[in-house]
C-alpha cells in the first residue's frame, strides 16, 4: 500500500480563496492535507478593514479537508489574525514523522517564521508563495529596501520551492535569489466553478442587481470591489468615471466594499449626480451576480500585489481595467493588454477614462469577456492543485521514491461561456 504524501498547511485564517483549494487538493490521489491555522478570522467576524458593515463571510471556508485551530500564547484561538501571534502547538505538530513538507505563505507574523525555523531544524522541505512584486516593494523607504536587499536572499531561501503567482512575482523571486529551479509557476486559487454555478442558477438575481443600479436598459455599470483605503484608490475611480460620463453618458460607476474612507467617498459622491453609487459591503454568497451585472470591473489600486478581485471578475466573464501598479498584469498574467483586458498608468484620471470609454465598445467588452474567462481558465483551482502535485512530485524524487502523487488530468473546468448580462 502507497503511503501518501503528508502536506502540512500552515495558514493565518481561513478564506474564500484557499478553503475550496485544501479541499481539491485532500481529494488527490496519494496526497493528504492538514491546515494548522493561526486564527479564525472570516468565521466569527468580518474584515476588520472593511469597516462596521462587514460580516463573516456566509460561505462555507471548512468544508472537505482536516484543519485545526491553533491556540495562542493566551491558550485561545484569535478571533483576528495579528502579526505578533505566537502559536505554541507548531512545536509540538510539525514534526518529520507528522508531515512530508510544509506550506505556508512569507514571513509575515511571528508563527509563520517560527514554522520556518522548525522546518529547517527538523528537515521538514518548505514550500512557500507570496503575492510580492517589485512593484508593491515600492511602498517601503529607501533604508528599508537596502536592509530588505541584505536579508530577503538569505530568508527567502529558506524554502525549498516556491509557487509563483504571476510574471511580477516570479521577477521579485528572481531579484531577491531564488534560483529557476527552486520555481514553479503556480497561482492564487479562485473558485471559478463556485462563481459560474452561482451565475448559471440565479439569472434572476443578476437581473434584480442590475435593474437595482442601472438608470435604464442602456446603462454600462463599471464596478470597484476593494476596502476603502488609501492604496486601493477609490477617488480615482470615482474621478474618471465622473469624467467618462461626460463622454458616453450611459457609464455608471458602483462601489462595492467598506472602510475607513467610505464617509468621505459619500461626501464626493454627494457632489455628483449618481455616476457613482456606493453599495457598501457585499457578502461571499451575492458576490458572483455583481460582477455578473458589471460590464466593466475596474482596479485602481497604488499598491496591489496580485488583487485577486480581478480573477474572480474575469472568472464571471467581466473584462478587466486595473493600474499599472498591480502585479497581475504582464506576457503570461492575469491581465494581458489589450488582449483580455486595458492596463492604464495609475494617477492618470483622463487614461483611466479613456479607457473605460473603450471599454464601452459591446465587441471589445465581448472580446476581452472571452477571452478573460479563458485565461482564468488556465489560472483555476485545477492549476494551483497541479503546482502543488508537481512540488510534491519532485520531494518524492528527491527522497528516491516514485512520483506517484496526484493524477495526469485533473477534472476540466467548466464551460468558458456562462450566461450573463450582454457584455
Amino acid at each position: 500500500m502507497t503511503t501518501p504524501f503528508r502536506l502540512g498547511v500552515v495558514f493565518t485564517h481561513p478564506t474564500q480563496h484557499h478553503g475550496p483549494l485544501w479541499k481539491k487538493l485532500s481529494e488527490q490521489p496519494n496526497l493528504s492535507v492538514k491546515v494548522l491555522y493561526l486564527s479564525n478570522e472570516n468565521q466569527q467576524a468580518g474584515d476588520q478593514l472593511l469597516g462596521n458593515s462587514a460580516q463573516a463571510w456566509d460561505v462555507d471556508l471548512l468544508d472537505g479537508y482536516d484543519y485545526q485551530y491553533l491556540r495562542d500564547l493566551s491558550g485561545k484561538v484569535p478571533a483576528v489574525r495579528r502579526k505578533t501571534t505566537i502559536s505554541p502547538g507548531l512545536v509540538s505538530q510539525l514534526t518529520s514523522q507528522n508531515f512530508d513538507a510544509v506550506f505556508m505563505q512569507s514571513f509575515v507574523n511571528y508563527s509563520y517564521r517560527l514554522t520556518a525555523l522548525l522546518c529547517k531544524l527538523r528537515g521538514i522541505p518548505l514550500i512557500m508563495q507570496n503575492d510580492a512584486t517589485i512593484l508593491s516593494d515600492g511602498r517601503y523607504s529607501r533604508a528599508r529596501r537596502v536592509a530588505m536587499s541584505f536579508m530577503y536572499p538569505w530568508m527567502m531561501n529558506l524554502a525549498d520551492y516556491w509557487l509563483s503567482c504571476g510574471d511580477h512575482n516570479e521577477i521579485h523571486l528572481r531579484h531577491y535569489g531564488i534560483g529557476d529551479d527552486k520555481i514553479i509557476r503556480g497561482c492564487h486559487p479562485v473558485d471559478g466553478d463556485r462563481y459560474r454555478q452561482t451565475i448559471t442558477h440565479r439569472q434572476a438575481d443578476i437581473q434584480r442587481v442590475y435593474r437595482r443600479h442601472a438608470w435604464d436598459d442602456d446603462t454600462l455599470l463599471y464596478g470597484f470591489v476593494a476596502k476603502y483605503i488609501e492604496r486601493k484608490s477609490p477617488f480615482e475611480f470615482i474621478e474618471a468615471i465622473a469624467a467618462a460620463h461626460r463622454q458616453d453618458p450611459r457609464i455608471r460607476g458602483i462601489m462595492l466594499g467598506g472602510g475607513d474612507l467610505e464617509p468621505e467617498i459619500n461626501a464626493r459622491l454627494a457632489q455628483l449626480n449618481g455616476e457613482v453609487v456606493n453599495v457598501g459591503f457585499v457578502n461571499q454568497s451575492e458576490l458572483p451576480l455583481y460582477y455578473a451585472a458589471m460590464h466593466c470591473f475596474v482596479c485602481t489600486s497604488r499598491i496591489d500585489p496580485h488583487p485577486l478581485v480581478v480573477s474572480e471578475a474575469m472568472a464571471s466573464g467581466c473584462p478587466p481595467i486595473l493600474s499599472d501598479r498591480c502585479g497581475n498584469w504582464g506576457y503570461s498574467d492575469t491581465v494581458i493588454h489589450r488582449y483580455n483586458g486595458l492596463v492604464y498608468r495609475y494617477g492618470s484620471v483622463s487614461a483611466l477614462a479613456a479607457a473605460m470609454v473603450d471599454m464601452a465598445d459591446a465587441e471589445t467588452r465581448d472580446r476581452y469577456s472571452q477571452r478573460s474567462m479563458a485565461v482564468f481558465d488556465g489560472q483555476d483551482l485545477n492549476f494551483a492543485v497541479q503546482s502543488f502535485i508537481e512540488v510534491a512530485n519532485r520531494i518524492r524524487q528527491q527522497r528516491g521514491l516514485s512520483p506517484n502523487v496526484g493524477v495526469a488530468e485533473l477534472a476540466p473546468a467548466l464551460a468558458t461561456t456562462v450566461p450573463t448580462l450582454s457584455h
